[in-house]
């Protein structure tokens, strides 16, 4: 399916004026509002090309695009198919799965109450849960950000795995808690010393923040006032950043599909006989993949942080990018949370997700203040990267 261009560059006042104008005048000749229009349509031409040339390299999967500038819409694009059956196209409002992502937005949120003084980043976090969890006295916050904790993956544990998808326990709309999760934790290995990417970290970072905040609820309401600074919020019925797992959002949700060997490409939403939004794949005590939303959301969000700087300190920031010894000593340089990612000869500065069907990936050229978006609703083909490095090379060749 084309990629479509979803959202106007130009003010509808201006548009008709300027037609008539580009007609007959050439960019040599044009005024200089004329000659910006013609510019924005070359690069909206070339995008929405890119968009769905890439698209279709990918498998045609469901994707929405989006690029800001410093808080403004510079272009948007959708493609594909938000659910196979019944077809349903992708549109501006349709939401998907953040995963892993969502790791980028919640350690902002958990940097922002260090800087209130409610978290320290190197004070062991029994301070905070006691001995609720294996570790507790060595482990800190900054190691659970930067995944230097030295805690084993908690979904392959006997406990837990039979209740996830594949396991013979699964049940997409049993409700999971965090003792759940608890029952499987091991005491960490080597707490500080090595890099190793963990989302069993993240589950524990958010049940330190909800004690923190006194209980789910309540971190909830807490995470909504955080992201709403960003500027990613819109009435109930319009939501583009959400961490509530609503069934009333279960008509605008693409469905997530995954490639299997010996399945071949299933719909996570339906196989295991489910019919609304599998309770793992967002919302808590998932930590590790707590947001979903529009690509337009997940942009507003990295840009408010990197791009606007009205998220934390300029510092605490820099912190947050630096990579870790222990990451780079790996060869994968990691910062809390946050990675670089080289595409059209520049860095963006953000963090890719992956489960559930769905494959995520954001970042911000923090030289020009550029945030760009890919969500996609296909995993097994690298979609999300595919597409993101296509339209980096277009953005990047039409702005150098």
């Amino acid at each position: 399916m084309p990629a479509t261009r979803t959202r106007a560059l130009l003010a509808l006042a201006s548009l008709t004026g300027l037609l008539a104008v580009t007609a007959t005048a050439s960019p040599a000749t044009a005024s200089p509002a004329t000659a910006a229009a013609l510019q924005h349509t070359d690069l909206t031409s070339a995008l929405d090309a890119a968009l769905a040339e890439s698209a279709a390299k990918a498998g045609d999967p469901g994707v929405q695009a989006v690029i800001l500038r410093n808080g403004r819409l510079v272009w948007s694009g959708k493609s594909g198919k938000a659910v196979d059956d019944p077809p349903t196209p992708v549109t501006d409002d349709t939401l998907f799965g953040f995963a892993s992502y969502s790791k980028l937005l919640l350690a902002t949120y958990a940097l922002s109450q260090v800087e209130a003084g409610e978290l320290a980043l190197d004070t062991p976090i029994r301070a905070y849960i006691g001995n609720d969890v294996p570790g507790s006295g060595v482990v800190t916050l900054r190691m659970l950000l930067n995944h230097t904790a030295g805690y084993r993956d908690v979904y392959a544990s006997p406990e837990l795995a039979p209740l996830l998808p594949g396991g013979d326990r699964y049940q997409p709309g049993m409700p999971y808690t965090w003792q759940m999760i608890a029952r499987g934790l091991r005491a960490p290995v080597g707490p500080g010393k090595e890099y190793s990417y963990s989302n069993t970290g993240f589950l524990i970072l958010t049940h330190v923040l909800s004690v923190l905040a006194g209980g789910d609820q309540k971190l909830t309401a807490a995470v909504n006032a955080f992201t709403a600074r960003a500027g990613s919020v819109a009435p109930e019925d319009g939501r583009v950043l959400t961490m509530e797992r609503k069934q009333s959002d279960y008509a605008r949700f693409a469905h997530g599909y995954e490639d299997f060997p010996d399945l071949g490409t299933i719909d996570m939403f339906t196989y295991f006989g489910d019919n609304g939004i599998p309770t793992d794949m967002f919302g808590l005590p998932w930590g590790d993949g707590l947001f979903a939303g529009t690509a337009l959301g997940g942009a507003q969000f990295i840009d408010a942080l990197f791009a606007r700087k009205q998220l934390l300190k300029p510092a605490t920031v820099q912190a947050m990018i630096r990579p870790t010894p222990q990451s780079v000593a790996e060869k994968e340089p990691y910062g809390m949370a946050t990675e670089s990612v080289d595409a059209g000869n520049r860095a963006w500065q953000g963090h890719s997700g992956a489960y559930g069907g769905f494959n995520t990936l954001g970042g911000t050229d923090l030289d020009r203040g550029v945030t760009l978006m890919v969500v996609t609703n296909r995993l097994g083909t690298d979609a999300a990267g595919t597409i993101f490095k296509r339209l980096a090379r277009t953005y990047a060749s039409a702005t150098s």
